[in-house]
């Protein structure tokens, strides 16, 4: 299976991939919840606010790659025709 990464795509695709990516996820109703889960779990992720659903899910990602993907995907959604 060939791993594509969503910030090589161009906005349409990469507004789709993140998309379809939020049905996947563990769905956290807030931030302190999805903390505790890591921190029960022993987990090494990090939560985040999904656009889509409204809820927080978490990313394996390092910081770094998240901010890129937070960063790129808000302005993806910014430029969005009303």
């Amino acid at each position: 299976m060939i791993h594509i990464n969503p910030l090589d795509l161009d906005d349409a695709a990469f507004l789709a991939k993140a998309e379809a990516m939020c049905p996947t996820k563990a769905a956290f109703t807030s931030r302190p919840e999805a903390v505790t889960f890591i921190k029960r779990r022993g987990y090494s992720g990090a939560p985040y606010h999904c656009p889509w659903c409204g809820h927080w899910h978490l990313t394996t990602n390092d910081r770094a790659r998240a901010k890129a993907f937070s960063r790129r995907l808000s302005r993806a959604l910014r430029a969005q025709p009303a």
